[in-house]
């Protein structure tokens, strides 16, 4: 597993820590709320998006893409407290060959994989990669987004 991969992967294990922490809070019971903490709140929440495209052309091809995202959301454990969390990824896959075939138009293959996101809050956390390798016609990319976005009262 190359440096890059090991690293994609373990961003990924972070990011999906922050959607499991978001996800098992409890907000409890309905409160009043001060002026002071009305001033903070927003009606927001994080946004993350992926997009991801192949194509192939030559006498032997294959193109596949996926992408996915997940948003989680948490009203607060605390007073005042509210934190938003999502993930995106995306991936590509391409190869374009003409074997050994003589005398056809070169063969091609190429990805375009976007992923991306926008946490709220006044302590945030946007955390990006994305890779391409390419090799003998065959081209693979893969990408990731996580953000983290919190309401810290008085930060």
């Amino acid at each position: 597993m190359s440096a890059d991969t090991a690293k994609l992967w373990r961003l990924s294990a972070v990011a999906g820590a922050l959607l499991l922490a978001t996800a098992t809070a409890n907000a409890g019971a309905l409160k009043q709320l001060t002026d002071g903490q009305l001033d903070t709140i927003t009606a927001g929440g994080a946004l993350v998006f992926s997009a991801a495209d192949a194509q192939a052309a030559g006498l032997i091809t294959m193109a596949s893409s996926g992408a996915n995202s997940v948003f989680g959301s948490n009203q607060g454990v605390e007073d005042g407290f509210g934190s938003e969390s999502g993930i995106a990824s995306g991936t590509a896959v391409s190869l374009g060959t003409n074997g050994t075939a003589t005398g056809a138009p070169p063969a091609t293959s190429s990805t375009n994989v976007t992923t991306g996101g926008v946490p709220e809050g006044n302590f945030t956390i946007v955390i990006s990669v994305n890779r391409t390798s390419s090799a003998l016609g065959l081209t693979i990319q893969g990408g990731v987004t996580a953000v983290y976005g919190v309401f810290v009262p008085g930060l």
